[in-house]
């Protein structure tokens, strides 16, 4: 068991059908004419991503005033997946004279044009343990695309080095599941499938320690 977690440790990659058919074909006339080393663009753009931001969570709660002007506060009442920050940004190299930055500009620019699609396909996160086995796959759906960063041009720099650009997007479900075993009952068990607690199926908490005893 180590110690510290490693930061690389993770896989992701977008969905095949992330580019439109006719996307995909400019595309890849464009990487035939410069000799881009990939078969198609999804794994070219693939190949660039540098850096994932896993987004926070963060719960507030109710707060009633009793007795004295006391403040008593409550578990919050939200639904579970509305107190995550719901955006998912990712960093990518920018490589090839910025021709990915435009790839991906191009294809979700289409993406908002067409409007047989309202969300984008569903996005997913592999993180790996230090064999490289998934034991985490982290999905994101109903996926809208918010934001690409500026690209910033300039005559007078004519250093060679690593840029980047970064691009947000949103989601509205998070579904966790745990890559344990290939039992039915436990591969891809959610994070979100918690059993939740009603008066009807359970004991309250205060009673489970006397139930023991009857």
């Amino acid at each position: 068991m180590r110690l510290g977690s490693q930061n690389n440790q993770f896989r992701f990659n977008f969905p095949n059908d992330f580019i439109s058919i006719e996307v995909e074909d400019k595309l890849k006339k464009f990487m035939d004419k410069n000799f881009i080393p990939y078969d198609k663009p999804i794994d070219y753009l693939n190949s660039t991503i540098k850096e994932i931001v896993f987004p926070s969570m963060q719960i507030e709660d109710s707060e009633q005033i009793h007795k004295f002007s006391k403040k008593v506060a409550y578990k919050s009442t939200q639904n579970i997946h509305d107190l995550n920050t719901a955006e998912l940004d990712i960093t990518f190299r920018s490589i090839d004279s910025h021709a990915n930055y435009f790839m991906l500009r191009q294809i979700l620019i289409e993406y908002y044009n067409n409007t047989r699609k309202y969300y984008m396909p569903e996005i997913s996160l592999d993180i790996l343990d230090k064999d490289g086995d998934v034991i985490y796959v982290v999905k994101f759906r109903n996926v809208l695309w918010k934001s690409e960063s500026e690209l910033r041009l300039a005559y007078q720099v004519q250093d060679i080095g690593s840029e980047t650009f970064a691009m947000t997007f949103r989601f509205i479900y998070m579904d966790i599941d745990w890559m344990l075993s290939a039992t039915p009952e436990i591969q891809g068990e959610s994070l979100y499938d918690t059993k939740v607690w009603t008066h009807e199926n359970d004991v309250l908490p205060s009673q489970r320690k006397q139930n023991l005893y009857t």
